[in-house]
């Protein structure tokens, strides 16, 4: 969704907060949501790249996404689609499946499972985060992404992607995300220190390096720094 600016001495004011060694920061998303696209290129990467010493950052892919259970069809309905060359959704061993729908479309779906993937299988944290920004530049893009972020596209990221886990994933991220006081209403959501509040949302939208210094408990040299 498309943000309305507030005004600005209302975004950036700063509130007593408690003070901490870490912040820690948890980004809800979406992979085709233009407001969430740029704040993780302008203010994540950036303020990661000056201040990972002093964050911890987690990534949901979900957003403003819907998910329902439901009984698939049959056996040898699936494997007459997969002979077929259709394309089918994947079932848990019960044969259960979940039926995604995203703000952006079913290709939003698809981006969300993808980021889910790269989420769980790319350990360090500032490749992680370089990968999914490219992603979020060049939606579906998996190969070429982990090889521009020197993260080859593994196995484990495209077999993730294309068989049940991904949807398994993004469905606990859905979980997530909707069990969420107060619940998520536009992205990026963004809660610090594991409490959401209106001020500290739009601050870190369009100030997050600001933010972030705001709230450590000795502000490190970079914090004296402006961002050009």
């Amino acid at each position: 969704m498309k943000i309305i600016l507030q005004i600005s001495a209302v975004l950036l004011a700063v509130t007593a907060m408690p003070k901490n060694s870490i912040v820690n920061l948890h980004v809800y998303y979406e992979s085709l949501c233009p407001d969430s696209r740029n704040f993780i290129n302008s203010q994540l990467v950036p303020t990661w790249n000056e201040l990972m010493d002093f964050m911890n950052v987690t990534m949901n892919p979900f957003g403003k996404a819907t998910v329902r259970s439901y009984n698939g069809p049959s056996f040898s309905q699936r494997l007459r689609n997969r002979f077929a060359n259709q394309r089918v959704r994947p079932f848990t061993p019960n044969g259960d499946s979940w039926d995604f729908t995203c703000q952006h479309g079913p290709a939003e779906c698809d981006g969300n499972a993808l980021q889910s993937c790269v989420l769980k299988y790319t350990e360090d944290p500032t490749i992680r985060l370089n990968y999914i920004n490219c992603l979020m530049q060049n939606p579906g893009e998996g190969e070429a992404c982990g090889a521009s972020v020197g993260q080859s596209y593994v196995p484990s990221i495209q077999a993730c992607y294309e068989g049940l886990e991904g949807k398994a994933l993004l469905k606990d991220y859905g979980d997530e995300t909707l069990s969420l006081d107060p619940a998520l209403t536009f992205v990026p959501w963004l809660i610090f220190d594991g409490e959401w509040n209106e001020q500290s949302q739009w601050n870190g939208f369009f100030a997050l390096k600001s933010e972030v210094c705001n709230r450590l408990t000795v502000a490190p040299a970079q914090c004296q720094t402006k961002r050009n």
